[in-house]
């Protein structure tokens, strides 16, 4: 039981010798670590809407006047049968102003005088017009009858949304490689300065035959102690930015708990791999 006891003392000593190089370090990967987590925060909440748009995506043919019950049925059928159109609904004017006073509330629709809104089609549509050159051609089609007015169809902003996406991942990964290269550098330069002036104390114990990981295991566990301390501020400090901006700006969720731990064990990786490159660099055993 004194060995584990040992090495917990020469790792508190290490710490305490390196106080304020520790604490400059800590900072700094904990800064490190926020600019990734707060893309991947951002991708994972994109997704979700990404997600959210393609569930609810639909196609809404908006028409010149009230239709007849028969013309009605018939262009339901004439929708119905174009490809890529899985179901289609007729709003009336009075339906349509339903709608809006339920997801606006009755304050919104209380004011008017007269019900504004065209009665219209809403069409679901399959994955296969997300694409928007499939969309428009069917966009084409549908405007040509003498009944529409206008054809509205949100896959334009699916398809922005996913290249925003995409840019935003492919910038996270590069930033994350950067912070993953600069984190090791950061803690193995800590750790570098924890060797040197901890030297006369490893000479003394190899002399004494203390064992390979024995001297090592401090130094090891500063980097990991760092990297770990990094990853739980930087997630803490995430989530409460993430709360900031639910409740002000625009509701956002924080990723689940195992995706955090991962995240908090990616900075413990990164420093012990720090401190593995000092040690192998600056510790002769």
């Amino acid at each position: 039981m004194r060995t584990p006891v040992r090495m917990v003392i020469e790792i508190f000593r290490a710490v305490r010798y390196e106080i304020l190089s520790t604490f400059g370090t800590l900072l700094t990967v904990i800064l490190a670590m926020t600019l990734p987590g707060a893309l991947w925060i951002i991708s994972e909440n994109l997704s979700k809407a990404e997600l959210d748009l393609k569930t609810e995506l639909t196609m809404d043919v908006f028409l010149k006047e009230e239709l007849s019950r028969t013309r009605i049925d018939e262009l339901k059928i004439y929708l119905a049968d174009i490809e890529g159109i899985t179901d289609v609904q007729y709003l009336s004017r009075q339906d349509a102003l339903f709608k809006m006073r339920e997801i606006f509330g009755l304050e919104m629709v209380s004011g008017l005088d007269e019900n504004p809104l065209p009665p219209s089609f809403v069409l679901s549509v399959a994955e296969s017009l997300h694409d928007p050159t499939a969309a428009e051609a069917v966009v084409v089609e549908i405007g040509e009858l003498p009944e529409v007015e206008d054809v509205v169809f949100a896959g334009e902003m699916l398809n922005r949304l996913r290249n925003i996406l995409e840019a935003i991942r492919i910038i996270g990964l590069i930033i994350g490689i950067l912070v993953a290269f600069s984190a090791i550098f950061i803690v193995a330069n800590t750790v570098r300065v924890a060797i040197s002036d901890r030297r006369k104390a490893v000479e003394i114990m190899q002399l004494v035959g203390a064992t390979r990981s024995y001297i090592l295991t401090p130094f090891v566990s500063l980097g990991g102690i760092i990297g770990l301390s990094g990853g739980a501020m930087a997630s803490l400090l995430l989530w409460y930015l993430t709360k900031i901006v639910s409740e002000h700006i625009v509701t956002a969720s924080f990723p689940r708990i195992y995706d955090v731990v991962a995240f908090i064990l990616t900075g413990l990786l990164l420093g012990m791999l720090g401190a593995l490159v000092a040690t192998k660099k600056h510790l002769k055993i």
